[in-house]
């Protein structure tokens, strides 16, 4: 009797003998790796050779897959970029990530008339300017702050619409120049921000010489104000300019990185020089590098690192071609993007080239450089290298990247010894002082937040080995308490969140063969992170709260759950049973552990109950007739100026605003008038 093939026997028997991308995956539904191939028949069915010597990771991986998914795309090149997009959105555990990828800082020139500099830490394809990823929050808001001294942009997001009757302070102090109220026009904004842009990228020579013949040119017309704000502009570029570091001879602009690698962690360097100066340097912790070579760590960092600094140009059509899987995905979804204003076309395209050098000197050059270069000069537009020096002072500069490299990653093994340290060490006097069996993996707090009762909210917070989880965390709007009844507020929390340990304690035990049944419900736990039970439950009040949560507990038969409520007033714990505080030392490691939770679940609980009261004191009528939404309801208030003045006119002339109908207008009047 012939076996019936597996699923994943029949996707490896199906795969085609084309370039794409594809992704492991595991029976709970994660993705485990991402890679690309220019055969993809070859490359994955590799993996599953008897006779093939895999490293032990991959081993490891493989044993984990139960299921291949493949994109089909029309090169390598193109492969190489849906690849980097999808590692980035995925963050599969067997590749090499970016620690902490999307909390990266960013400097970001928007795309919109008269654009304004701002801090971001989320990239999209939308026309901006980006400048990054940063490592120092801090030192990148100091940037800034420095950028908006020597340049004067506006910082408002008011629409300049030239309705505006009188500039703001920012005006009078020298720090905008007042577009809002015409003094200054859109052309001589944009060529305040190319010349922002010059700044950012590093090209002062052609920067310092633009800004003097403005200076001439305003001297010679007698605009001595102007000459003298220019001239301030001129004095502050070359100040920055004295305290860089000069590269090398050569003036070209080179992006060198080096590696570091110790106790299975590893830190990649990166020096950014432009026009022969240090324009600045950053280093990026890496995940998933054991057992992993030099030239595969490069390959995978500089298409993740250049994916970020691009804007992740091509995100939106990667994320079409994996949702349908056609071949002509990516491609297709290039060509259906909304078009885009040429001046902020030009703006991004000059934004992609000046994010890449024409030189990246590497330790060791990937396997796969060749594609890499060939991405990379799509994007510059002109010819982009990737070399690995072997003599001569670009290999000094290497070890001087490489030093800092070593000196980066011991600093951070000393700072997460000691984190893991004082961890364990609260963990362990919070047990002891609780007596739990051991120290609790998963801490879990809530607190109530209203005012006189109205628009009533919940925190719940988890900390995870004395950590914050903040993939975790969850708000709850309270629904069935009426007034400030912050008891009655805590057992509705618990009773929502303590169903789905309930849901799960009920089911039946599933029978070793029915692995669909369990990979199903394995990916529906994990995308609801309350199937995880904690081992403390953490309550932010007294006695009274503590014990309204133990019959909660009881009534959902969840009594074996630990459970500790903190007292503000004193600091004390109190465990159900014990009339009588826990008190712990004022300098106890185990007493700031749940301070710091307790406010985390505070700062939560009061940010949401900020914004649910914020979002209904800016509610109007308008919020609740059908037909009108964002867009509309914002064109009204433009145009009126408040509600009463809606209700003022003629049904004609709300029918005049951009988007209403004559129809419409008539049921906005009907309304308002009701």
């Amino acid at each position: 009797m012939a076996v019936e093939p597996t699923r994943l026997e029949r996707t490896l028997s199906q795969l085609p003998d084309q370039p794409g991308v594809y992704q492991m995956v595991g029976a709970d539904g994660r993705i485990l790796y991402i890679g690309k191939a220019v055969s993809l028949r070859n490359r994955v069915r590799s993996y599953f050779q008897d006779s093939a010597a895999h490293p032990y990771r991959t081993v490891k991986m493989v044993e984990r897959v139960t299921d291949v998914r493949t994109i089909v795309v029309t090169n390598e090149v193109e492969a190489l970029i849906l690849e980097a997009n999808l590692i980035k959105r995925h963050q599969p555990p067997f590749n090499v990530r970016l620690r902490d990828d999307k909390r990266f800082p960013y400097l970001k020139v928007t795309n919109e008339p008269f654009p304004r500099v701002t801090f971001t830490r989320v990239v999209k394809d939308d026309g901006a300017r980006y400048f990054g990823p940063y490592t120092n929050a801090h030192g990148l808001r100091e940037l800034i702050d420095l950028v908006r001294i020597v340049f004067p942009l506006r910082t408002c997001r008011e629409p300049i619409d030239g309705k505006r009757k009188r500039p703001c302070l920012q005006y009078h102090i020298k720090r905008c120049l007042a577009p809002c109220v015409g003094y200054q026009s859109e052309d001589d904004y944009d060529r305040l921000v190319d010349e922002v842009v010059l700044f950012l990228e590093g090209h002062y020579a052609p920067l310092i010489g633009r800004l003097q013949h403005e200076m001439s040119d305003a001297a010679a017309h007698f605009n001595f104000e102007a000459a003298a704000r220019l001239r301030d502009r001129i004095i502050a570029v070359r100040r920055t300019i004295e305290g860089q570091k000069v590269v090398g001879r050569s003036r070209i602009d080179v992006d060198l990185m080096a590696l570091a690698r110790a106790q299975g962690q590893a830190c990649m360097q990166v020096f950014l020089v432009r026009d022969g100066k240090l324009l600045g340097q950053e280093y990026f912790i890496l995940e998933g590098t054991s057992e992993r070579g030099d030239s595969e760590i490069f390959s995978e960092f500089i298409k993740q690192f250049y994916t970020s600094r691009t804007g992740n140009f091509g995100m939106d059509a990667s994320y079409d071609a994996e949702r349908t899987g056609s071949p002509l995905a990516l491609r297709a979804a290039r060509d259906q993007q909304a078009p885009v204003a040429e001046k902020s076309r030009g703006r991004r395209r000059a934004g992609y080239e000046a994010a890449v050098p024409k030189e990246i000197l590497v330790e060791a050059r990937p396997d796969d450089a060749s594609v890499i270069e060939a991405w990379l000069t799509e994007i510059k537009g002109v010819r982009v290298r990737v070399l690995e020096p072997r003599r001569g002072e670009r290999v000094d500069y290497l070890e001087l990247v490489k030093k800092n490299a070593e000196q980066n990653l011991r600093a951070f093994l000393v700072h997460q010894e000691a984190t893991e340290t004082a961890s364990a060490s609260a963990l362990t006097e919070l047990a002891a002082a609780l007596d739990l069996p051991e120290p609790p993996h998963r801490i879990e707090c809530y607190d109530i937040s209203n005012i006189g009762g109205t628009h009533s909210v919940a925190s719940m917070v988890v900390f995870v080995e004395g950590r914050p989880k903040k993939s975790d965390y969850r708000h709850f709007n309270i629904q069935a308490v009426q007034g400030p009844d912050d008891f009655a507020s805590m057992q509705e929390t618990l009773r929502r969140r303590l169903r789905y340990l309930r849901h799960d304690a009920d089911r039946p035990p599933l029978a070793d063969s029915d692995v669909a049944t369990a990979a199903i419900e394995a990916q529906g736990r994990r995308r609801e992170r309350f199937h995880e039970k904690p081992d403390l439950l953490l309550i932010d009040g007294g006695k009274g709260q503590l014990n309204a949560v133990v019959e909660v507990l009881h009534e959902t038969d969840m009594w074996g759950i630990p459970v500790a409520g903190l007292a503000k007033e004193h600091e004390w714990l109190f465990v159900p049973g014990n009339g009588e505080p826990i008190v712990l030392p004022p300098n106890s490691a185990g007493l700031h552990l749940v301070m710091r939770i307790r406010d985390e679940a505070h700062r939560f609980a009061i940010t949401h109950h900020r914004n649910r009261r914020g979002k209904a004191m800016t509610k109007s009528v308008l919020d609740t007739l059908a037909g009108v939404g964002p867009v509309r309801k914002k064109r009204l208030m433009t145009a009126f100026g408040t509600v009463r003045a809606i209700k003022s006119a003629s049904v004609d002339e709300i029918a005049a605003v951009k988007g209403m109908t004559p129809a419409l207008a008539s049921q906005v009047k009907a309304a308002l008038d009701g």
